[in-house]
């Protein structure tokens, strides 16, 4: 294993300094990495789910919304263009747990497993002597059905299906503490897992009071309206006229949501997006806090300076960025730029990293930290030499996919009534295909980060070149067969009240 290394606290003027600096280069004064400590030997992984990277204060948002995690990213490595690789949950999480990307690990639609031959973070931890751990609070990473989460030693699940829950999950930072508190100095490998910023929005009034302003709309954060307000009018229609349980049902028994003569679509204008916003900053400070509670736990135990702790997302959230709100169906940075920050024995402290990222490089970059004995072939990268500032790879010119969106399983007649979105980025330049449309879109995200203006026209050779890119990886890649996933009535009551089984 790498020689631990002790970490350096951070004081505000440094955080604010850290929070603003757009240089990549460390800051002045800081050590080039943490002074030599303790085997490392504890590895956390937190997975905040919908969690976009341009809502937290270490990423530039004028708002006091992450005053922990902005003291994490502080404290270790902060990468300001980390990629999703789908915009919802399951395959997101696939990727982040396996290294792989959706079309090679084959969790591409709600209909199939995670293939059995397809290791895991937890699988090869355990080979290196790790113990593992996991707590969660999404069907989707149940141990019974995706299999995502099926390597794990020790696993808990709360199947919260009170989407309106104003408090934190507290039980998901107890269960995690517990587990550290009994492993002692062995190595463990905890991932956690917190739902608490994925709507419904709702959070205790002591946060919301901090952030939601006097408002008079419809907007109610609920995750049945924003369902809503995505519905094409044609579905609607398509319900009205014909009406199948299949595509037009919604909710549980006890909550029914169906698209009826009663349906209000909402028709959210900007002031409503905001008052949305304004709910969804809430619930980040509140589950910040929680957080925060967890980092103190760290330096109580006296275990932060053996722990690489690492926190990101699945996905992020819209807010009419591009005319919808809530996630699952669109490629737009909105989704897919998502929070990642490293802090730990031999991550340098202050660090900002420009250099595009993606979610499949958590894997190979945990293993490398532990100096794992055998790497599988993966699709992502070591970031431990990029973080060094030793790394010779070309970041800038490796494709990173965004591929999987929800609409790829919709069948007819909803493939009629929603687009089906894919993407390709290369360096700064990022193409967007509307499949189904047959619309591409071009961006050049270092002069245009909210995607708002489509150069295809001035640059049409790249724009051919990334297309060809896209067509060629959605036509040739080898994707693994999993078993088909048999749903027991009360998940799917679960994931269709989320909204992603029709």
């Amino acid at each position: 294993m790498k020689p631990g290394r002790s970490l350096l606290g951070s004081t505000l003027l440094l955080l604010t300094v850290l929070a603003c600096s757009p240089s990549p280069e460390r800051v002045e004064g800081l050590p080039e990495t943490p002074a030599a400590g303790p085997e490392p030997s504890l590895v956390i992984l937190i997975s905040l789910d919908t969690l976009r990277a341009d809502h937290l204060g270490s990423y530039g948002y004028p708002e006091f919304t992450s005053p922990s995690l902005d003291a994490l990213a502080a404290e270790g490595t902060l990468f300001e263009d980390a990629s999703a690789p789908a915009p919802w949950t399951l395959p997101s999480h696939a990727s982040m747990l396996t290294g792989l990307y959706p079309l090679e690990h084959g969790v591409v639609t709600a209909a199939t497993e995670l293939p059995q031959e397809v290791e895991t973070l937890a699988s090869l931890l355990e080979a290196e002597g790790f113990e593992t751990a996991a707590v969660v609070n999404s069907t989707w990473l149940t141990q019974k059905t995706f299999g995502l989460t099926r390597h794990f030693d020790r696993f808990h699940a709360v199947n919260d299906s009170d989407y309106g829950r104003r408090t934190p999950s507290v039980w998901v930072t107890d269960q995690a503490i517990e587990w550290i508190r009994e492993a002692k100095e062995s190595p463990l490998f905890v991932f956690m897992h917190y739902y608490d910023v994925h709507a419904d929005y709702a959070s205790q009034p002591v946060y919301e009071k901090l952030f939601v302003e006097e408002y008079e709309g419809v907007a109610d954060g609920t995750g049945w309206q924003l369902q809503a307000e995505n519905f094409d009018p044609r579905h609607i229609a398509y319900c009205l006229s014909s009406f199948s349980a299949d595509v037009c049902a919604f909710g549980s028994r006890e909550k029914p949501r169906i698209i009826d003569e009663n349906l209000r679509k909402p028709n959210f204008d900007q002031t409503d997006a905001r008052h949305l916003e304004q709910l969804y900053d809430a619930g980040i400070r509140q589950l910040d806090a929680e957080l925060g509670r967890f980092f103190r736990f760290l330096d109580d135990a006296g275990v932060r300076e053996r722990a690489l702790v690492i926190v990101t997302a699945d996905h992020g959230e819209e807010f009419l960025d591009h005319g919808a709100v809530d996630h699952s169906m669109t490629a737009y940075q909105e989704l897919l730029h998502v929070p990642m920050i490293w802090r730990g024995s031999g991550v340098p402290v202050g660090f900002r990293v420009k250099a595009p990222v993606s979610l499949v490089d958590i894997v190979p970059t945990v293993l490398s930290w532990v100096g794992a004995s055998s790497v599988p072939t993966l699709a992502g990268q070591d970031l431990m030499p990029l973080m060094s500032q030793e790394s010779e790879f070309d970041w800038r010119s490796r494709p990173i996919w965004g591929e999987a969106s929800a609409a790829e399983s919709q069948g007819a007649p909803l493939d009629s009534f929603y687009p089906l979105f894919r993407s390709v980025r290369q360096g700064s330049f990022k193409l967007i295909q509307e499949v189904r449309g047959g619309q591409t879109r071009l961006f050049d995200l270092e002069k245009d980060p909210l995607e708002q203006r489509d150069i295809s026209a001035e640059q049409p050779e790249r724009a051919q070149f990334l297309m060809e890119m896209l067509e060629a990886r959605h036509t040739s890649a080898k994707r693994a067969a999993g078993e088909e996933v048999l749903l027991d009535p009360e998940d799917v009551e679960r994931l269709r009240a989320l909204g992603y089984v029709p």
